[in-house]
């Protein structure tokens, strides 16, 4: 069980009909960034700037552009993300000396210490998130997860999915 009071929530099941990787993938997304989020309760960084975060810490120099690709959301997003994360003093990023028009994103030491000081608790919160598996299976289902991720990453693209805004006919009432 997490940190927060869960007692008294009905049990959850998952209906036949959700029995598909769509629905079941939506399911656990959501759970773990719950998971993740109450780690990060407080700090002020939403889940996704922490994946950002550990993208840069891994690959430190790295242009915004093979970030942006590598955590799967659109570069622009992404510019305004390293902005907050800048004026955090969690990120800093400067020009890529082979190209000028490019930004090396490298964390700085506050960046660093925080990841560092918050991995603990996030590796036993994933922990805690797969507790109901064996230490096969947890490694089984990892597997699984990022075989399916890396053959199906024709789809894995920023806002795919989404409905497209409708565009007003000249015909259309204006609100």
């Amino acid at each position: 069980m997490s940190k927060r009071d869960h007692e008294g929530t009905e049990p959850l099941t998952v209906l036949a009909s959700h029995r598909v990787p769509a629905h079941l993938a939506r399911r656990f997304h959501q759970i773990c960034l719950g998971v993740t989020a109450e780690i990060l309760d407080g700090q002020d960084i939403t889940p996704i700037q922490w994946g950002v975060m550990a993208a840069i810490l891994e690959e430190p120099g790295t242009g915004q552009k093979h970030i942006a690709k590598r955590v799967g959301i659109d570069p622009v997003t992404l510019g305004q993300m390293i902005d907050a994360l800048e004026k955090k003093g969690l990120v800093k990023r400067q020009t890529d000396p082979g190209d000028r028009r490019g930004r090396q994103l490298f964390l700085t030491r506050r960046g660093t210490e925080l990841r560092l000081r918050l991995r603990p608790s996030m590796l036993e919160a994933q922990e805690r998130l797969l507790a109901p598996l064996t230490k096969t299976e947890r490694a089984a289902l990892l597997d699984m997860l990022a075989r399916v991720v890396v053959a199906n990453g024709c789809y894995a693209r920023p806002g795919n999915g989404r409905q497209r805004p409708r565009r007003r006919s000249s015909s259309d009432p204006a609100d």
